[in-house]
């Protein structure tokens, strides 16, 4: 009767490992699977900037339009309301987005513009108000385009510039590359080189 009992014991205990085996294996390799879908994963979003549309995507080298216009319209209204009282809170801001290289440069015409302002007692505000985004693959290069307003005594007065941006993503990092402005409402893309080259 022992020898039935034991008999019985020992087989329930090898069906308990082989099971516990199975398991094992099993979560090991479930686990393994998660492992790589998150290391291979490229679809993250980072950052929400007003204007974003719902179901931006960010990923590791790239970003869609809608973000990248988001995006740049912020950068644009904070370079085009630069006065003395928040130069140094849009330099912050611009750095986030900014390459050191375009850094190192909008920082020094911040400080120049906010001395030179200081030094003329301009204390009106400025803002940018938004007209068109224009993509120019060709060349990779963003178009804002809109109105820079400048208040003072009541007045305002506003006038068409163009802010032009090369830009990439870079580890989920957005960086802005290259930045220009100039007055008008003609962006200078391929189209408008092409023309300048004859």
């Amino acid at each position: 009767m022992d020898t039935i009992r034991r008999g019985a014991t020992i087989s329930g205990l090898e069906r308990l490992v082989n099971y516990l085996l199975y398991s094992l294996v099993g979560l090991s390799a479930a686990l393994l699977i998660a492992m790589i879908c998150l290391a291979t994963q490229s679809k993250t979003v980072l950052m929400m900037i007003p204007g974003m549309p719902s179901g931006t995507e960010i990923k590791k080298s790239s970003m869609d339009i809608g973000a990248q216009r988001a995006l740049l319209m912020a950068v644009t209204s904070n370079l085009a309301q630069i006065n003395p009282a928040n130069a140094e809170y849009q330099k912050a801001f611009l750095q986030a987005f900014l390459s050191p290289q375009q850094y190192t440069r909008l920082s020094t015409e911040i400080d120049a513009k906010a001395r030179l302002l200081a030094e003329q007692r301009e204390l009106g505000s400025y803002y940018f108000v938004f007209r068109r985004h224009e993509y120019d693959e060709k060349i990779n290069r963003h178009f804002v385009i809109g109105d820079v307003h400048t208040v003072n005594a009541a007045k305002d007065t506003a006038e068409p510039w163009v802010f032009e941006y090369q830009m990439y993503v870079d580890n989920y990092r957005p960086v802005i590359a290259d930045v220009a402005s100039y007055r008008g409402d003609k962006a200078h893309n391929f189209a408008w080189l092409e023309v300048q080259k004859r």
